[in-house]
Parts: structure tokens; C-alpha cells; sequence
């Protein structure tokens, strides 16, 4: 099994003073899905890997905010439950036994004249490797949240920015607010759990998620197991000591409705950054993404980038393009160290 550490261990597991033979071939820059899969591939390839994520737990936002949803792009699996799919791209990238660390952070990175790049990190450890590949999604990110006076009261009493455990949800008075992928998705995933109906309320008539979700909430909505409200916005909640209802105003007509709610869970997409990454020296294709050309190479030499943190013309962010890119970053990484020609190497084979 992998050695995995975190901060939380620092007294056992800190390294001692660095070594040559301590220099890993590849260290990936986040644990999330695309991560897993830039570590197998790198492990497939008979590279050392590191994996450092400054969350506690493997997984990324996956495990962190929806571990529970279903996720519908990824080959093989009409649908898949988050924990699940995080489970099994472990499994998949733990049998090549990379080094794990856990709570986490690269603050600074510097390339020797050797080729080897230093990583230091937040905890003052300097480590070593031949090649990077950062898979840190849009790194950190927080919730946007509703404009609503003494908004904080209500966190813990009935207001969520995320679903992660859906039994909290069970048999509750459910009210989603979002018009996207999430809001939807959770319209359907919760149906075998909330109380009907859900309620969906978007501050707009177009909802923006996927065709097929939107026609099965529309279909839900006809048979009575989910309320759409649009074009309308929350406007107030109340409730003694925990949410009990919200007032919802119709942005057409200025009308408002009371409208009963146990759980309010505002799915209004986050707000990120990209912390330290930001200041390595990168060039970037936009504010968020890290500039990658067709193997997935930075402007720093060594330095990969995958998943939704890379960004090209064109670039799509789906779970199954993060791991075409780790394909590739992973492949091109190793055959830079090795100086050769890159190669596939089919699984298969």
C-alpha cells in the first residue's frame, strides 16, 4: 500500500534532509480525479509518483462537495456515484504504490540546472522531482451564496452550498436554487430521498445544465415531483432557530409566495483560485486555466497541466477530457525524463 501522509502527522512523517535517491520521477499537484489517473498512468509506466493535495482526503471536489452525485461523462458507466468512481481510480492508481501526502501545499518551485525541480512546501519541506503535472482543478474554491440578510444565520440550520450525505435530506422539504448541471442533477438524485416535491427555482426561464436533465425535470415537474419556479430569486428566509420557510419573488411580475422549506441547498457554482500556482511563472489562457500545447506542457519545461486547470482553444472541462489529458501529460513526462520518443504503451499489450 501507498505511504500516505498529512500535516496532521508531521512529528512521524516528516523527511529527513533530502537526497538524490529521494527524487521522484513525477509529482502530481492534486488528488482529484484527474490526478488519480495522471498518478496510474505515470505508475503504469514504471515512474516514481507523488501525489500532494492540500485537502485531508483523496478525491478532490468530487469527495469534498458531491460525493454522492451521480456523474454521467465518464466511459463505461452510464452513471457512476462520485465516492465510487474516486474509489476505483484509487485503487486503480495505488497499485504502482505512489507517495501520498495529504494536507499539503506547494507554495514555491524552482528548477535546478540539473533538470530536477524543488518544491517547497507551506510546511517548509523542500522535496524533488524530474517532472510536474498539475491536476488542481480551479484550485480553491468557495460558494457563492445568495444576497440575503443575516444570510450565516441560517448555515447549519437548514442551509447548504452542497449535497454530500443525501440521507440528511430524507424525508425533508427540499428547496434547490441554481439553473446548471448541479441543481438539476440533485433534482433527480434526491427524488428517492426528499419529500415531494422539490422545489427548483432559477432566476431564469432557460436553464443551462445538460438537454437530457433538463427534459427529465421538466417531465418530473408533470407529474407533480418537482416545482419549477422561474423566473424568480430567494428573497428572505425565516424560521424559529432553523429554516422553516423561504419568500420567493417572481422577477416578472414582483409577485412573492411563502414557500415551506426544512433544507435550502443554493447551488450558484463557486468561486476559485488558484493560490500559489499563480505565481510559479506560468502563462495562462485565461484567468483560471493554465496555457498547455498539445502534450499538455507548460511554458516552464518539465511542467505538465491537466484537467480542468489546463486550458487550450476549444478546451472542454469533463471529467473523461481530464483523463485523456493525463494520458497524455503522464506519457510525454515520461519519455522527457528518459529521452525517447513518447509512447502509449497499450495497457493492453
Amino acid at each position: 500500500m501507498a505511504a500516505v501522509t498529512s500535516t496532521a502527522s508531521k512529528a512521524r512523517t516528516r523527511l529527513p534532509i533530502v537526497t538524490s535517491e529521494q527524487i521522484v520521477d513525477i509529482t502530481v499537484i492534486g488528488g482529484g480525479p484527474t490526478g488519480l489517473a495522471a498518478a496510474y498512468y505515470g505508475g503504469h509506466r514504471d515512474a516514481s509518483v507523488r501525489i500532494i493535495e492540500s485537502l485531508e482526503q483523496l478525491g478532490g471536489q468530487v469527495s469534498a462537495v458531491y460525493p454522492e452525485k451521480h456523474i454521467f461523462d465518464v466511459a463505461g458507466y452510464p452513471r457512476i456515484n462520485g465516492q465510487e468512481l474516486i474509489d476505483r481510480l484509487t485503487d486503480q492508481a495505488m497499485q504502482y504504490e505512489p507517495d501520498v501526502r495529504l494536507g499539503e501545499v506547494v507554495e514555491t518551485i524552482c528548477h535546478r540546472d540539473d533538470g530536477v525541480i524543488e518544491l517547497r512546501t507551506a510546511a517548509g519541506e523542500t522535496l524533488l522531482t524530474r517532472a510536474m503535472i498539475i491536476t488542481a482543478g480551479h484550485g480553491a474554491f468557495n460558494p457563492r451564496k445568495l444576497d440575503l440578510p443575516d444570510l450565516e444565520r441560517w448555515e447549519g440550520n437548514g442551509l447548504h452550498y452542497f449535497v454530500k450525505r443525501k440521507e440528511a435530506f430524507s424525508g425533508k422539504r427540499v428547496v434547490l436554487v441554481g439553473g446548471g448541471d448541479s441543481a438539476l442533477d440533485w433534482a433527480l438524485g434526491l427524488q428517492d430521498t426528499a419529500a415531494a416535491p422539490i422545489t427548483l427555482i432559477h432566476r431564469r426561464e432557460r436553464f443551462r445544465g445538460l438537454e437530457s436533465s433538463v427534459n427529465e425535470v421538466r417531465r418530473l415537474a408533470g407529474e407533480g415531483r418537482v416545482d419549477i419556479m422561474v423566473p424568480c430569486e430567494v428573497r428572505a428566509a425565516a424560521g424559529n432557530g432553523r429554516l422553516e420557510q423561504i419568500t420567493v419573488e417572481n422577477t416578472d411580475t414582483g409577485e412573492t409566495v411563502e414557500v415551506p422549506c426544512d433544507e435550502l441547498v443554493t447551488l450558484l457554482g463557486f468561486v476559485s483560485h488558484l493560490g500559489p500556482i499563480a505565481d510559479w511563472g506560468l502563462e495562462f489562457a485565461n484567468k483560471r486555466q493554465i496555457k498547455v500545447n498539445q502534450s499538455c506542457e507548460t511554458n516552464l519545461p518539465g511542467v505538465y497541466a491537466a484537467g480542468d486547470v489546463a486550458g487550450f482553444d476549444g478546451k472542454i472541462t469533463l471529467i473523461t477530457v481530464g483523463f485523456s489529458e493525463a494520458a497524455l501529460a503522464a506519457n510525454h513526462a515520461v519519455a522527457r525524463i528518459r529521452g525517447e520518443k513518447a509512447q502509449p504503451k497499450y495497457s493492453t499489450e
